[in-house]
């Protein structure tokens, strides 16, 4: 009788993700007990720019990142008592910002960790100040409301239309993939 393979061994287990607690406005400390600067946090991030004619930004992905760095920034966003919820554009769900000492705002996104000069866009509406998703905006959410830029293919994704303009897609939009 001939050896039967055997089944590959089961994976490691992934280690826990880095917890930390929130310090003051620009530290945070870790489980260890280490107290981290989120401003080093911030330099130790690898950050790609992303050019988009109507939302400059730069971002951070989650697992091309030191470890430490993006879950100290994304600890201090989500738990720095001076974060706010606020909806964006035409976006459905309200996202968590902070505004930091560098003069930049910060917000997570689904895997990653963004971030513009506050004056590069129109502020993000305040949930603390009443603020609701708006229902009829007029085009893909990530757009200003109405630029008439956009135009959805036969499979419901949102091309740029930007012909006759000086605007260049991103790579993203260029990409043209995104349903709504």
């Amino acid at each position: 009788m001939a050896d039967q393979p055997s089944d590959p061994p089961a994976p490691e287990p992934r280690p826990p993700r880095p917890k930390f607690e929130f310090v003051d406005a620009t530290t945070v400390r870790g489980s260890d007990g280490k107290s981290v600067s989120v401003l080093d946090a911030i330099s130790a991030l690898p950050w790609v720019d992303q050019l988009c004619p109507f939302m400059p930004h730069q971002y951070a992905i989650n697992g091309r990142s030191p470890e430490w760095a993006w879950y100290a920034l994304e600890s201090m966003i989500r738990l720095n008592p001076e974060s706010y919820r606020a909806f964006f554009r035409g976006y459905p769900s309200a996202n968590k910002y902070w505004d930091a000492p560098d003069g930049l705002r910060y917000w997570r996104g689904r895997f990653e960790i963004d971030r513009c000069e506050p004056d590069s866009v129109e502020p993000p509406r305040r949930v603390d100040a009443g603020a609701k998703p708006i229902k009829d905006w007029e085009g893909p959410p990530w757009s200003p409301n109405g630029s008439g830029l956009y135009v959805r293919d036969a499979k419901g994704r949102w091309r740029a239309n930007f012909g006759g303009t000086e605007l260049e897609p991103c790579r993203w939009c260029a990409r043209g993939t995104r349903a709504t």
